[in-house]
């Protein structure tokens, strides 16, 4: 079997954010639009956790995984977080809130939690997007440390050092440090639903029969609503359930769907940029009112999607030398039974 559905998924998630991103870009159209979607960063976060279980391989050193998950990462992130230093910089009207600083730049570039100066409630990067990214490099890090430990031993030790790291960072959180602020959210979490996944998934365990997957789909779909809730009971678990039954739906190849499953990543990244673009140059000729708040989703969901495959194909891939997230759409003895 293929994963074919959670890549599908990473697509689907990846355009959550963009809606939940682009509901906000006019005040007058905000009225007229649910305010959802940003539930995609903690599907993304479950898949993060199961990628890495699912990947692993007894020949992993802590160096190499790390550095492999940094050019895996990094560039794309670091292409972005200078381009919007470089826009900040010479047109600073373009982006809605976010201005320059030098600190906060470099302070970006090196994945370390800092408050914004645009949010300044909000512990982000210059490019906002990429506080998520913060959480998976700080993960990846566990990870990689964990791989001096036993493999039966691995999932238990990130469990604890990420639990310890929350629990103190709870206690320390007086509203003043960025990093305090950062690390006591409790979707830190997510990633261990998805690795717990896919030790199960690795074991064997199924969904019998075929139509559980998608009734489990359809049912955790409907629990991703806005509850007055820690993140990891609102999203985690939710999203959990969301991947879990992509692993077991039955859907076929579409190169489109892959496509926009390996461009996800570009999306997550670029579409703040297109959505400044859109916000300026084609909002204001859209009018006012109702359809109008509607036809500026609309737009914006299809050019930001086009804009991220080119980004994906002539960017994302001249910058890693290859295809992201190929494991998804090559047959490897891992995926191609069962």
């Amino acid at each position: 079997m293929r994963l074919h559905a959670l890549q599908y998924l990473r697509a689907v998630a990846a355009l959550a954010v963009v809606y939940s991103h682009t509901v906000i870009q006019v005040a007058d159209y905000q009225q007229y639009l649910t305010d959802a979607g940003s539930f995609g960063v903690d599907i993304f976060f479950v898949i993060s956790g199961f990628i890495m279980i699912y990947i692993a391989k007894p020949s992993d050193t802590p160096v190499n995984f790390f550095i492999h998950r940094i050019r895996r990462v990094a560039p794309m992130y670091w292409f972005f977080t200078l381009l919007m230093a470089a826009i900040l910089l010479a047109m600073p009207s373009v982006f809605k809130n976010t201005v320059f600083d030098v600190k906060a730049m470099f302070l970006s570039l090196a994945f370390i939690p800092h408050w914004s100066l645009a949010h300044t409630t909000e512990a982000w990067p210059i490019v906002a997007p990429g506080w998520s990214l913060n959480f998976e490099m700080y993960f990846y890090l566990i990870f990689a440390v964990s791989l001096f430990c036993a493999q039966r031993f691995r999932i238990a030790f990130i469990t604890l050092v990420i639990t310890a790291v929350f629990l103190i960072a709870t206690v320390l959180n007086d509203g003043q440090s960025a990093i305090a602020e950062f690390f006591s959210k409790s979707l830190v979490f997510e990633f261990i639903l998805g690795m717990l996944l896919a030790v199960a998934f690795k074991r064997g365990f199924r969904l019998p029969p075929a139509t559980a997957a998608w009734l489990l789909l359809l049912a955790s779909c409907v629990l991703l609503i806005k509850l007055p809730l820690p993140r990891i009971f609102e999203y985690g678990i939710p999203s959990f359930l969301v991947v879990m039954a992509c692993l077991y739906v039955k859907i076929g190849e579409h190169r489109w769907a892959v496509l926009l499953g390996d461009a996800s990543y570009a999306l997550y990244l670029s579409h703040i940029f297109t959505l400044g673009v859109l916000r300026k140059f084609v909002a204001p000729h859209l009018g006012t009112g109702e359809m109008a708040a509607y036809l500026f989703v609309l737009i914006s969901l299809i050019v930001c999607t086009l804009v991220s495959v080119v980004i994906h194909k002539y960017v994302d891939n001249w910058l890693l030398r290859h295809e992201r997230l190929s494991w998804a759409h090559k047959e490897t003895p891992a995926t191609s039974k069962a």
